[in-house]
C-alpha cells in the first residue's frame, strides 16, 4: 500500500511538474507573441512614415519645379527687357539692326537666352524625375514594411494560438503518464 501511495505521490508530482512546464512554455510563447505584435506595429508605423516621406518627396519636387518656372519667367522677362533696350539704343543711333554686327549681337543674345531656357527645361524635368524616383523608392520601402508587419502579425497569431494548446497537451500527457504508472503497480 505504501508503494501505491508513493507511486501516487510521484504521479501527482509528475503531473504538477508537467503543469508547471506547460505554464512556463505558455508564458514564454505569449511573451513571444507580444513581442511579435510590437514588431508588427513598429513595421506598420514605419510603413506609414515611408508613405508620408513619399508624399513629401512629391511635394518637394513640385516646389522645386515651381521655383525653376519662376527662374525661367524671370530670365525671359530680363532677356526681353535687355533686347528691347538694345534695339532701342541701336535704333536711336541710326544703326541698321537688320544686318551686320548689330544683328549678330542681337542674335547672339537670343542664342544665349535659348541655351538658358533649354538648361531651365532640363532642370525642371530633372527635378520632377528625381521627386518621382524618391517617392517610388519610399513607396517600395513602405510596401516591404507592410509585408513585414503582416508576417509579424501572423507569427503573433500562431504563437497565441499554440500557447493555449501547450498547457492542455502537456497537462493531459502528464496525467496520462501518472495514470498509467498507477495502473501498473499491483
Amino acid at each position: 500500500m505504501k508503494a501505491v501511495l508513493a507511486l501516487g505521490a510521484m504521479a501527482v508530482m509528475a503531473a504538477g511538474q508537467a503543469f508547471m512546464q506547460a505554464e512556463q512554455q505558455r508564458a514564454q510563447q505569449q511573451a513571444q507573441a507580444r513581442a511579435a505584435e510590437a514588431q508588427a506595429q513598429t513595421a506598420a508605423d514605419n510603413a506609414i512614415a515611408m508613405q508620408q516621406q513619399a508624399d513629401l518627396a512629391l511635394q518637394k519636387g513640385e516646389v522645386e519645379k515651381r521655383r525653376i518656372d519662376m527662374e525661367r519667367d524671370k530670365a525671359s522677362r530680363d532677356y526681353q527687357a535687355q533686347a528691347a533696350a538694345r534695339r532701342s539704343l541701336l535704333a536711336s543711333g541710326n544703326v541698321d539692326i537688320a544686318s551686320g554686327s548689330a544683328a549678330d549681337s542681337l542674335l547672339g543674345n537670343a542664342a544665349l537666352h535659348g541655351e538658358d531656357a533649354a538648361a531651365n527645361r532640363y532642370n525642371w524635368a530633372l527635378a520632377g524625375w528625381q521627386a518621382d524616383e524618391r517617392a517610388r523608392q519610399a513607396r517600395r520601402q513602405a510596401d516591404a514594411l507592410n509585408a513585414q508587419a503582416t508576417g509579424y502579425k501572423r507569427q503573433a497569431s500562431w504563437l497565441n494560438t499554440s500557447a493555449g494548446n501547450i498547457g492542455n497537451s502537456l497537462l493531459s500527457a502528464g496525467l496520462a503518464g501518472a495514470g498509467s504508472l498507477i495502473r501498473r503497480t499491483p
